[in-house]
């Protein structure tokens, strides 16, 4: 039986048949991976810090120059010169980059095949085994949570509340005992909500938006009985204020017949047809017939007293008569 004795080292060798160990591959020197990844590159970095001033002076003096009429063409040859420079080094920062790239990418390649596919390979397997064993057991513990449930709210009679509705949390660590404790705890709350509801003055419609599973009330007595005992005191509060304003509107009405009453109303008969009376003479009698004309008339005594005075003096200029 093949034994992994912890990480393997990959500088040690094991004559053991039992253990695995890796033996490291020699390297000569004529391999150009290997002198590209450990000695050319410091050598290239030291080569390049090397130029680095001497580059950096170029580029002052060409910045400091002053362009004219006379000499820009020769600023002209500089700019290429150095773009010409430039792209001489970026040719060789590629190659180099290709050639350090291309040791690493086989390196790693091969790294995939060797290491990392089979430890991946035994992970996702593992895993899987490892899930399939959770659910299992996460399903058992569903169940008979479920089951007792559905056994303590039928023995307490509560038929409108779901077993998801418990938000319980089945994990591997919870215990069976833990999950009945957070269910009959649960349970134990809705009675307690419901005996309260009870006692309340409008416990129809409490109940109903304690039940209501789309609002905000749902299973929560408290904002369940400040909700309706708010509306209720809003349907109050109209009503009182509809009686004030009706009790005002009485009284207003009161008032005013009270001040009518104390004017005297002048009258006369309106509307009647009443015979002529019978004259001594006939002398341009028409036979035209009368009527009579009534109407009241409100205002002080002094005011009715001059309207008075002034309609008897209007019906003796027409010729009318009045009683």
């Amino acid at each position: 039986m093949t034994k992994i004795i912890g990480p393997v080292n990959l500088l040690e060798t094991s004559d053991e048949a039992d253990e695995v160990a890796i033996q490291p591959t020699e390297v000569t020197e004529t391999e150009p991976e290997q002198l590209i990844v450990v000695e050319q590159v410091p050598v290239i970095i030291e080569r390049l810090e090397s130029v680095k001033s001497v580059i950096e002076e170029k580029v002052e003096t060409a910045c400091a120059m002053i362009c004219t009429d006379e000499n820009y063409k020769e600023i002209k040859k500089l700019r290429a010169s150095l773009n010409k420079e430039f792209a001489e080094f970026e040719n060789l920062r590629k190659t180099v980059k290709s050639e350090i790239m291309t040791p690493y990418e086989h390196f790693e390649k091969v790294y995939k095949e060797c290491i990392s596919g089979p430890y991946k390979k035994a992970d996702a397997a593992l895993k899987s085994k490892n899930e399939a064993v959770e659910h299992g057991l996460k399903r058992e513990k569903y169940e008979k949570s479920k089951a007792y449930f559905d056994e303590y709210s039928q023995a307490l009679g509560i038929d409108f509340i779901k077993f998801e509705q418990v938000g319980l949390n089945i994990t591997m660590t919870v215990t069976l005992k833990k999950l009945r404790e957070n269910i009959k705890a649960f349970l134990d709350k809705v009675m307690d909500d419901l005996k309260l509801i009870a006692t309340q003055e409008h416990k129809d419609e409490i109940l109903y938006h304690y039940k209501k599973v789309d609002g905000m009330t749902f299973l929560n007595a408290s904002k369940a009985i400040t909700l309706v005992s708010e509306k209720f005191k809003a349907i109050e509060a109209e009503r009182v204020q509809a009686e004030a304003e009706k009790a005002e509107r009485e009284k207003a009405e009161l008032n005013e017949q009270a001040t009518l009453n104390e004017y005297e109303p002048f009258e006369a008969n309106v509307a009647v047809e009443v015979a002529p009376p019978e004259e001594k003479t006939h002398i341009n009698q028409t036979d035209e017939k009368v009527f009579s004309l009534t109407f009241t008339v409100y205002g002080t005594k002094t005011q009715l007293k001059d309207f008075a005075i002034a309609v008897k003096k209007l019906i003796n200029e027409r010729g009318l008569r009045y009683e």
